[in-house]
Formats: structure tokens, sequence, C-alpha cells
């Protein structure tokens, strides 16, 4: 690739703010305009520390992996890494950074060019239940949306208010924003709402609020209410002490546009060659990253890449 190839400008910024992790690195970065989440994993260091050598480990060919006409774009060296460990998944104590990284880049990996999704908020009234028995009602609502609409899917977020009580953040595909303007009030209000009528008109934006449905504008928008409300991590008292279970989780996934995951070999040389790039694209000091992963347009990255490499 030349210095003067126009891989980094693209047709919109995503979020404000990006995260930039490696080893004990993690601080946030302001951009103006571009994509911006960037990730990098320094060899044989854990939060800044030296490891010791696994006893088995993997070898990684170096790759290019991106999500075909999504935002996810992740350029390995191929470095050995540690072999994977088994064993069983232990409870989740709260939305730690792990996980917020996993939702992003599952939202990353929708199509940019893909039917818009509708943002829904879900809240409850005085009265509000703990965030294991809001599952219960989260999983009754999850089955009416099924059944009156059968080509929906949805990527929700639990997220606690200032005053403890659970609410849940939704994007949602495959259904207009008008059925969901009418469906979602009433329905949510016989599942969650206590009997009082307040909840309902809140859900319908009759109390000087918004209404709980909204469609989405603007691809830069997905990332906007992502940035603010489902990748944003939380404090809240009480809730340390709880068992909240999971905070997101896919719904019908077969319905949400994903892009297809693509894996491409390329050299050691090219590998390093597209990092350079990706830190420069992020104005990220020069570091012995083994991977980087990016959210921008992954399509025009590989294009460019395939391009240069045909010349």
């Amino acid at each position: 690739m030349s210095e003067n190839n126009n891989i980094t400008n693209q047709d919109e910024s995503l979020l404000e703010v990006a995260l930039v992790l490696g080893g004990d690195h993690r601080q946030s970065v302001d951009f103006g305009t571009g994509e911006i989440f960037f990730e990098g994993v320094q060899p044989g260091q854990e939060n800044g520390r030296e490891v010791a050598s696994p006893l088995s480990t993997l070898h990684k060919s170096p790759q290019i992996e991106y999500a075909a006409g999504g935002s996810l774009l992740k350029v390995s060296a191929g470095i050995v890494s540690e072999a994977p460990i088994g064993g069983k998944r232990g409870k989740i104590g709260g939305f730690s950074f792990a996980s917020r990284k996993r939702l992003m880049r599952t939202i990353a990996k929708v199509k940019r060019d893909a039917k818009l999704p509708c943002f829904v908020t879900l809240t409850y009234p005085n009265k509000f239940p703990s965030p294991i028995e809001s599952k219960k009602h989260l999983e009754n609502f999850a089955k009416r949306l099924k059944r009156e609409f059968s080509d929906i899917g949805f990527i929700w977020k639990l997220e606690p208010q200032e005053r403890g009580a659970p609410h849940y953040h939704l994007l949602v595909w495959g259904v207009q924003e008008a059925d969901l303007f009418y469906f979602v009030p009433s329905a949510w209000y016989e599942i969650a709402g206590d009997g009082d009528h307040n909840h309902l008109l809140f859900h319908m934006g009759c109390l000087r609020n918004q209404h709980c449905v909204s469609e989405v504008r603007s691809w830069r928008g997905v990332w906007s209410y992502a940035s603010k409300y489902l990748g944003k991590t939380f404090e809240v008292a009480g809730w340390d002490c709880i068992y909240p279970g999971r905070f997101w989780a896919v719904v019908n996934r077969e319905n949400i546009p994903f892009g297809v995951d693509m894996v491409m070999c390329v050299t050691l040389k090219d590998a390093r060659l597209w990092m350079r790039y990706q830190r420069r694209f992020g104005k990220l000091k020069s570091r012995n990253y083994s991977s980087l992963t990016t959210f921008c347009d992954a399509d025009q990255w590989v294009k460019n890449f395939l391009g240069e490499v045909a010349s």
C-alpha cells in the first residue's frame, strides 16, 4: 500500500471514543473523524507483567479476519499463542470490559448497507423486580415479539438505572418502526407494568418524553446508540452484591444482517504493514502488537490491500 492510498477516508465516523488495549495499556482516545475501536495484544505479557510459557501452544499463520460488508477488521501477525483453556464458565458478576468488547464486535459484524434497525427502551414503574426476575419479563416479551413478527431479530442489553431498577435497550431488525410503535408499549405494559398506567403512558411518549421506539436514521446512528447505551459500563450501588446474569445477548441471529466471517492468509510482512497503517489511522504509538482490531469499512480496506497486491 502506498502512503497516498486513500484508505482512511471513510464515508462517516463511527463512535466518538476509542478504547486502546494492549498489556497494561488502556486509555481513551478522542477522534474527530474516522473509525475508532482499536485493540492491541502484546505477546508474553499480561497486565504489563511477564507471564510464564504455556504448556501447550497454538501456531497461527498471519491473516486478516473481517466481516464482509461489515465494520470489523482484525489483523494477526501469527505469533504463537497459548492454547485455549477449557472448563465451566463461572457466574457473571458484572458487565466486564471483555463482555463489552464482544458486544461491540458483534454489532460491528452487521452489514453497513443493511436496512437500519429500530431502537427500543424498556423500563419499569416505581415497583421493579430484581435483574434475574426481570429476565423472565424479557423472555416473555421476546416470545411475544417472535409470535407477532416472524422476521424479527435483535440484540438486547441490560442496564441499571440510578435507582437500581433494571431496564433494557434493544437494537431490532426485521420490523417496521410503525409496527413496533404500537405493539411495544402495550405488550411491555401487560408484562411489566404492574398496573401502573403511567408506565404505559411513559412508553407511549405521553409524559413529555420520547416514545420507547425510534428508528435509527443512519449507520453512524447505530454506533452512536451502541456507544451511548449498549456499550457503556456502569457501577450502581447494590448491583455488585447480586447476580444479574447475562448483560446482553442476540435473539434470532439468522434475522440480523450479519456479514459473513472471512479469513485471508497473508505474509508476515503484509500483516505488519497492515498494522502499521492501522496505528497511523488511529494515531497510535508504535508498539509490538501481535494483533490489531479496527472498527472501519472492512471491505474498503481489503479492496485497497488486494489492489496493492495486484499492482
